[in-house]
């Protein structure tokens, strides 16, 4: 079934009889943005599909009505690429507008794993003061990259989340395999090979297998996360990688069916102009109605291989 919105139907009879909760009328009156006014990456902006939000089944959509597309009661999974400082920028205004409309649940990060929530629990509602040594941040994600979005998080958020697993159990699932295991062999042979060449070709063929165990131990240790923090009538927020907030193939595979969840992958765009060219390659040919995308400025091309060692 194709729809354009999915508000649920009470707030639908709700809004007939004049009776909706005010927050969706001022969404309305409000027209949100999520963009920038000026994008910091430096390609493409004169791109005619830049800013623009698509769910692929439909077309376009405004931001009101991606907005008032996201579940009550569950999750949106908000797929980044990592080093894109524009995908932060709109994560910070997406957390911001949610907690305006007195929506936003739960924060959850990829960056943080799971021995890191106490020192988040420590600092939650004092976003403005930590410090990265605060929260014994990874160092493999820059901090200038993360910290608007860590800080408003823990000003704004019911809680914020450390989804990650820590690396002894990453070296857990290398080695033993992902607690959960796989699930069919072609999303097994699809993942490895998107490892692979992901990683520039130059991983030896035979890791794959236990590097595909850590990268599903990660996808079912996320997806546990975000289904023990749900809060009714508010809208969790997960940043994280596009390739883990994808639907055919991320952390949404695992989540239980009863969890209403969307994803939005912010997409950089290139030199194509139609909108459904940019859906990666996938393991299913229908466009899933969970899955917008929301198009960005590029930044400058780069041999992101040349430093790698085969």
């Amino acid at each position: 079934m194709k729809v354009t919105r999915l508000l649920p139907p009470l707030l639908l009879i709700l809004a007939s009889a004049g009776l909706a909760p005010a927050i969706w009328a001022t969404d309305k009156l409000t027209s949100p943005r999520l963009t920038p006014d000026q994008w910091q990456a430096t390609d493409q902006l004169d791109h005619p599909l830049l800013g623009s939000i698509w769910s692929l089944p439909t077309g376009g959509i405004s931001a009101a009505d991606l907005l008032d597309s996201l579940p009550r009661g569950g999750w949106l999974l908000l797929g980044e690429q990592h080093d894109h400082p524009d995908h932060h920028r709109i994560q910070v205004t997406l957390l911001k507008t949610l907690a305006q409309q007195g929506r936003l649940g739960a924060v959850a990060f990829e960056m943080l794993n799971t021995e890191q929530q106490p020192l988040l629990d420590q600092w939650l509602g004092r976003g403005d003061e930590v410090t990265p040594e605060d929260l014994d941040w990874n160092p493999g994600w820059p901090w200038e990259r993360y910290e608007q979005q860590v800080r408003s998080a823990l000003n704004l958020a019911e809680r914020v989340v450390a989804a990650d697993l820590p690396r002894a159990l990453q070296r857990k699932a290398y080695t033993e395999g992902a607690p959960a295991g796989a699930l069919d062999a072609a999303h097994s042979e699809f993942m490895k090979e998107l490892l692979f060449t992901s990683h520039c070709g130059k991983l030896p063929r035979e890791h794959l297998g236990q590097m595909l165990q850590v990268q599903l131990a990660r996808d079912q240790q996320m997806t546990d996360a975000l289904a023990q923090h749900v809060y009714p009538q508010r809208t969790g927020v997960l940043i994280t990688g596009a390739v883990h907030a994808r639907q055919a193939i991320g952390v949404p595979r695992w989540i239980e069916p009863e969890l209403p969840h969307l994803s939005l992958l912010l997409s950089s765009l290139d030199h194509k102009t139609d909108a459904s060219a940019y859906l990666p390659n996938s393991l299913e040919l229908d466009v899933s109605e969970r899955e917008f995308l929301l198009f960005t400025a590029a930044l400058p091309e780069q041999d992101h291989c040349a430093d790698i060692s085969p």
